[in-house]
């Protein structure tokens, strides 16, 4: 407004405008809420307190793009230049700016295009508005105010807000601020001198239900207690799995729900990711009363963003969700296995999977964007090493006639007998001179001494449409100059193709089994790590806020097998392009409640995952749904970001997960 004229005489001759305005528009004013009045919340835009348990019904929502479930939430509008704060139908209205243009905006006022609105309201000290959200997180009855992570909004106004909208609330002496921003985390000392203050670790722990992956699916329930968890072998696809703990590998099922928290970017849930198999945590599932009065019964589970169903199904119903699960063709993966020899990463060779599989090929494809010093010294053991270890063993006949026996496929049992089988066998194959040899004078011509990584490599995992999360095995060798070593690493890994897991799952999904090849990437083994994790170039809970998901765990601990109630430090840095930010959703379990990933290392992978992004998708704003799935260590003692590998991810929104105004 002018600085000019008197503030009373500029609200009123707004206030003026706008009532012209919206006459002349035809879309009236903003229908306020009535304290204690009979109106129905499709009635109202807005309140100008809230009152009541009703008034809060009245103008709450509950977003399935929330990060955390069994929330509702009201967003708060301050209008410095009237002195007025508005409390939003936030379901008619779940962007601020929206409300804003719509109802704030006049001739001597007005407010501007979404890109400035975002650029002042978010970054300016000269403001119109503080836009912030009230949430009730329900599992643990706390009332939070919040500003969005990439907001610079200083720690007097803040508090000012916070203490104002306290007044006009009747949770106000209930109400505490989370601190979102890093300057307001990293001042926390000072914020809780100012107000009542949450964190987000205190409402993380009283969690109880936790969507991992949305969707519906219908089979047969069974219960697992943690201490006695499921036979892998005896898992069907048509089972729905509640899991007292959380195994390593699981196959292919209709359903998981755990007792426990889950990483989100761990090896169970990229797995039910890529099946498209609904997954969530609910805490003491497996004793849960509606949920054990279901067991060994047909079920239809609803996995959403903020709540979940699990009730009686028919038979018909599931079998045609079954059916849609399934490949309805086979696929056979692409295998060259001529003699290349073994190739660098920035070696032509090294970017075809026909020759060296996925890992080692997108590895490459990295390699080429990012700084030398960004990725630990490998090379690629083609195709070809594994087809001669199986010439020389006698191997593909016996593979051949096991892969054509009616019994092998029709019975369970003996299928898992006869992969062990042919597993011991190749354990205990004979690794050719002419593949050991030039493999070991490859290692001390190209790498460093030291231990070296043997990281499988196949042309049937990390695919669009075929993840294979943790299918197959790598192997340490410690000693790379000691032959016995080598070889044994070698086969552990060549012998891993037939793992039962990994057979189950190409099964599943009409994999030729046949013509599933076993490359090696041969990586210096980065031993000494702060810390290790796994990072998402999209934001899985909101298509509308682009953003990286990055998880992280100190050293020695796991991000991909996080088992237990061991939770990952999880970060959502926006990528918006005018409003970049850091939100931590979780710190570490093993961190006692202190940051594990500091700024300066964020920000170094941020740039490393924009570069990756951009070669894997060509998708500029990570909107798309197209995106890359990464994992990174942090060297000790250098704190350096190293990428160790990378693989297509897609993704889906659904509901209010999905952007507005995608198409």
């Amino acid at each position: 407004m002018p600085r000019s004229l008197p503030a009373s005489f500029a609200r009123a001759a707004a206030f003026a405008l706008a009532v012209a305005s919206a006459a002349a528009c035809g879309d009236g004013l903003p229908r306020a809420l009535v304290p204690g009045g009979e109106t129905t919340a499709g009635d109202v835009d807005y309140a100008g307190k809230i009152d009541s348990p009703a008034a809060w019904t009245a103008l709450a929502a509950r977003p399935g793009s929330a990060h955390l479930s069994h929330t509702e939430v009201v967003k708060v509008i301050v209008d410095r230049h009237t002195s007025r704060i508005y409390f939003t139908q936030t379901r008619k209205w779940p962007l601020h700016f929206d409300f804003a243009e719509k109802y704030l905006s006049s001739l001597s006022d007005p407010v501007p295009g979404l890109a400035l609105f975002n650029q002042l309201e978010y970054h300016s000290d000269d403001r119109r508005f503080i836009l912030a959200n009230i949430t009730h997180y329900l599992d643990a009855d706390i009332w939070s105010l919040e500003l969005f992570a990439n907001d610079e909004l200083g720690l007097d106004p803040t508090a000012q807000m916070f203490h104002d909208v306290q007044k006009l609330t009747f949770f106000g002496d209930r109400l505490r601020y989370r601190p979102v921003s890093e300057k307001h985390e990293r001042d926390l000392a000072a914020v809780r001198a100012r107000m009542p203050v949450v964190t987000s670790d205190e409402i993380f722990g009283k969690l109880r239900y936790q969507p991992l992956e949305l969707g519906e699916s219908y089979g047969y329930l069974r219960i697992f207690s943690k201490d006695h968890p499921p036979v892998p072998a005896a898992l069907r696809p048509y089972d729905l799995v509640v899991l007292g703990e959380l195994p390593e590998d699981l196959p292919v099922v209709s359903g998981v729900i755990s007792d426990q928290l889950q990483a989100p970017l761990g090896h169970i849930n990229i797995l039910c990711h890529n099946r498209a198999t609904p997954n969530m945590a609910l805490r003491g599932a497996t004793e849960d009363p509606v949920v054990t009065a279901l067991h060994d019964k047909l079920v239809h589970l609803v996995v959403e963003g903020q709540s979940y169903t699990i009730e009686p199904a028919t038979m018909a119903d599931a079998e045609r969700s079954w059916a849609s699960k399934r490949p309805a063709a086979s696929s056979t993966p692409p295998r060259d296995d001529h003699d290349v020899g073994m190739p660098l990463l920035s070696d032509k060779a090294a970017l075809e999977v026909s020759l060296v599989g996925a890992k080692a090929s997108q590895l490459a494809k990295v390699s080429r964007v990012l700084p030398e010093s960004a990725i630990p010294r490998a090379f690629g053991l083609p195709f070809h090493a594994y087809a001669r270890f199986l010439e020389a063993n006698g191997f593909g006949p016996k593979i051949a006639a096991m892969l054509a026996d009616p019994a092998f496929h029709s019975d369970p049992e003996k299928r898992r007998k006869d992969l062990d089988a042919l597993r011991a066998a190749m354990e205990a194959g004979v690794v050719p001179d002419d593949v050991l040899l030039p493999l070991m004078a490859r290692i001390k011509a190209t790498l460093p001494a030291g231990a070296l990584r043997f990281r499988s490599s196949t042309n049937a995992e990390d695919l669009a449409g075929f993840n294979g999360a943790g299918l197959y095995r790598s192997a340490k060798v410690k000693d790379p100059t000691d032959p016995e070593q080598v070889r044994k690493g070698l086969r552990d890994v060549w012998a891993s193709v037939w793992l039962w897991g990994a057979f189950e799952e190409r099964e599943f999904y009409r994999i030729d089994h046949a013509r599933v090849g076993m490359a090696i990437l041969v990586q210096v083994s980065i031993d000494s790590q702060v810390a290790n994790g796994v990072a998402l170039t999209a934001n899985p809970f909101n298509q509308g806020q682009p953003a990286y998901f990055i998880n992280s765990q100190i050293g020695g601990g796991s991000v991909t097998g996080a088992r237990g109630d061991e939770v990952p430090e999880q970060i959502l840095y926006y990528t918006f392009a005018d409003a970049r930010g850091i939100e931590r959703l979780s710190k570490s379990s093993r961190m006692n409640g202190a940051d594990l990933l500091r700024t300066r290392e964020v920000l170094e992978l941020v740039g490393y995952l924009e570069k990756i992004h951009a070669v894997f998708t060509g998708d500029m704003f990570g909107m798309s749904g197209d995106a890359v799935d990464v994992e990174f260590l942090v060297e000790a003692p250098t704190r350096k970001v190293l990428i160790v590998q990378a693989r297509p991810y897609s993704l889906t929104w659904s509901g209010d997960r999905r952007w507005k105004y995608a198409q």
